[in-house]
């Protein structure tokens, strides 16, 4: 019989010999008690005397075993009650004594996970079934390590108010409840949670796809504009009182829309995917970040990166869109595909806005354009003072040179006459 029939039924003798052994230590007190008192707790139906009246002690004895046979066998009915019960139930059950010994355990439990106790786990340690189930890798542990797992078990054994989440063999969870009873046994309670675990996953699947998808251009896979407004923004606030320099390029291929008139729309997405991929591969370093900016337009975010840096990205740019000569037939400044790339660096405060930089850069960046294209252009000092709506093909630089020198007193740097230093702008 399996589950709790194993460990409760006489039919295992082996199984509950340690059970037994107290019941028959019971049923020999009892008798000693009987035969020395010389009475019964109940007239026998029969007498028997030997001829004087009296009744022989033999006699009482064999009255006090069929008493004590009926007890068993009430007591083995109330077993296979209790057995039948439990297996009826849909959770599986194990009890442990106050010595963490298994005294009984429900057919469910087999059925959540094939082989999991059999009778000879009966009056074992808990720490014994465990490492017998470890080894045959029907319990998978979080991290792998088998006895940093059990260690931790051990520890916290009984003392969970809380479910404790397993995963079995086959991808199938469990919630484990356990609870302490008066007579400090455990009672451990497992309900399977699969379906909910995998609808969980499937959940969680379906919002990292959103997640990404919201912050993903589509047809470039870089991140979309969204996600750098977030990655500038975050960059922008100085971490434990440490500012570091942030620098941000901004880059334009140059005749697109030439491009796109000669080669069609397909060729130009095609086009946009493998400068996407170029840039990508420029920057690489832990915390950059490529997006597209929109149109033919993106932006590498840059930080930690001092100046120097960023020229040496930009011109890494530049060298392998050459090198991958992608044709431009259209383009009247060269006959393959090219970019423009407008850089600058600053280092962020929060009292300062975001778009003070992403302006020098964008400057910048109509600067190259000017200048014949195909090449990089650091923000000078007339680019940060560059506004949201200044026209970039005719820049209005009425404003006064304070206005730079405010900027650099916010960064805390020195500035000499009306010129940025090196690691804001070229003169």
């Amino acid at each position: 019989m399996n589950g709790i029939g194993s460990a409760l039924i006489s039919t295992n003798e082996n199984a509950i010999a340690w059970q037994d052994n107290a019941l028959d230590e019971q049923a020999k007190g009892i008798c000693a008690l009987l035969v020395g008192n010389q009475t019964l707790s109940r007239k026998p139906r029969f007498r028997s005397n030997n001829g004087n009246g009296k009744t022989n002690g033999k006699t009482k004895i064999d009255t006090a075993q069929k008493q004590i046979s009926i007890s068993k066998l009430a007591t083995l009915q109330m077993r296979q009650l209790l057995a039948t019960s439990l297996d009826t139930l849909d959770v599986g059950l194990e009890v442990w004594d106050e010595q963490d010994r298994l005294v009984l355990y429900n057919k469910k439990m087999n059925e959540l996970q094939t082989g999991f106790h059999s009778s000879e786990n009966i009056a074992q340690t808990f720490e014994y079934v465990m490492r017998k189930n470890l080894s045959l890798h029907l319990i998978k542990p979080d991290s792998g390590m088998d006895e940093e797992w059990l260690t931790q078990r051990l520890i916290t054994r009984g003392k969970n108010k809380e479910p404790i989440l397993q995963e079995l063999a086959d991808e199938r969870w469990v919630n484990i409840y356990e609870t302490r009873t008066p007579e400090n046994y455990l009672v451990v309670a497992w309900v399977d949670v699969t379906a909910l675990v995998r609808k969980g996953r499937v959940l969680e699947a379906i919002n990292q796809k959103l997640a990404y998808q919201s912050t993903t251009d589509g047809l470039t896979g870089l991140a979309n504009r969204r996600r750098f407004d977030e990655a500038l923004a975050t960059e922008w606030k100085p971490t434990n009182h440490r500012v570091n320099p942030l620098s941000i390029l901004m880059v334009d291929i140059d005749h697109f829309k030439k491009y796109n008139d000669h080669y069609g729309h397909l060729a130009g997405d095609e086009c946009l995917r493998s400068v996407a991929m170029v840039l990508d591969q420029c920057a690489r370093r832990t915390g950059d970040l490529v997006a597209r900016y929109g149109g033919e337009e993106f932006v590498i975010l840059l930080p930690g990166s001092d100046m120097a840096r960023a020229c040496d990205i930009a011109q890494k740019c530049l060298d392998l869109m050459r090198d991958i000569a992608m044709p431009h037939a259209n383009s009247p400044i060269c006959n393959r595909v090219t970019v423009s790339i407008g850089v600058a660096c600053l280092l962020p405060y929060a009292d300062l806005n975001p778009d003070l930089v992403l302006n020098a850069a964008d400057a910048a960046l109509y600067r190259a354009k000017s200048d014949g294209r195909a090449r990089y252009e650091v923000a000078n000092q007339e680019d940060w003072k560059i506004s949201n709506d200044t026209p970039r093909t005719r820049p209005d630089f009425n404003e006064t040179d304070s206005f730079v020198a405010a900027i650099a007193e916010k960064s805390g740097l020195n500035v000499e006459g009306n010129l940025l230093p090196k690691i804001y702008a070229s003169s």
